[in-house]
């Protein structure tokens, strides 16, 4: 017993040896890479400009943004014109994980009662929430390649109408 508790112990030493070696190397040639290709010093932030502009114009109220759905050859089929950017299906209002400790994470149920696949909530996203700004109909898209602008683009393309019933309202 005790022989199999020391065996079990250098192996674990080893391990960690390994992965401190593994670090220290890793580290080196980070230095070496910065050495020799410093990170230049950024002056204008044009990507964080445009990612500015993006926050905001998704936060503009009554702003419309024109969607257009794709063949799988690349070809723009239909468009639609909604209240906001499509909104993917795998966005939740709500943390869809319940930490317990930093080592054991469970799946929560998201604010609509269900649980969403494993740990953080993995479900099927390849669908779009949008809410038609003629209509105030809610659509989903599935499975669909979008491009969606927030100005119309030229094209011979046809629109999704939507016709709201009696039923409906």
């Amino acid at each position: 017993m005790a022989l199999m508790i020391a065996t079990f112990s250098l192996a674990c030493t080893d391990q960690e040896l390994q992965r401190r070696e593994s670090i220290d190397t890793r580290a080196a040639m980070f230095a070496r890479a910065e050495a020799k290709i410093p990170v230049p010093r950024t002056e204008n932030f044009p990507l964080r400009a445009v990612l500015a502009e993006y926050t905001r114009r998704q936060d503009l109220v009554n702003h419309e943004w024109y969607t257009y759905i794709m063949s799988d050859t690349g070809a723009v089929t239909h468009y639609f014109v909604s209240t906001t950017v499509p909104v993917n299906s795998c966005a939740f209002l709500s943390s869809t994980e319940d930490a317990i400790s930093s080592s054991i994470v469970l799946t929560a149920p998201s604010l609509d009662g269900i649980y969403y696949g494993g740990s953080g909530a993995a479900a099927v996203c390849n669908g779009w929430i949008f809410i038609d700004a003629a209509t105030g109909a809610m659509g989903l898209v599935f499975g669909a390649k979008i491009l969606t602008f927030d100005a119309p683009l030229i094209l011979e393309t046809e629109p999704l109408l939507i016709r709201i019933s009696n039923s409906n309202k």
